[in-house]
Order: structure tokens, then sequence, then C-alpha cells
């Protein structure tokens, strides 16, 4: 995906990034949070 936005921006579909962002985004975050709080 982070090719798309890099290399074809102009094709890229804004609505897909909002929903990627939306649905996908906060679990990335607690599972990032999560591993980091486990190497401390």
């Amino acid at each position: 995906m982070s090719n798309m936005l890099i290399h074809e921006y102009f094709g890229v579909d804004l609505d897909i990034v909002w929903e990627i962002i939306q649905t996908d985004l906060p679990g990335f975050k607690n599972e990032a949070k999560t591993l980091l709080d486990s190497l401390n």
C-alpha cells in the first residue's frame, strides 16, 4: 500500500485510505503498544 501512496498518489482512492485509517489503525496502535510494553 505504501508504494501505491508514494508513487501513484493520483490513483489512490481516498475513501479506501480513510476506511483503513478508521478500521485498521486503532487495532494496530493497540497491538504496537502491547508489544512495546512487553519489551520494557
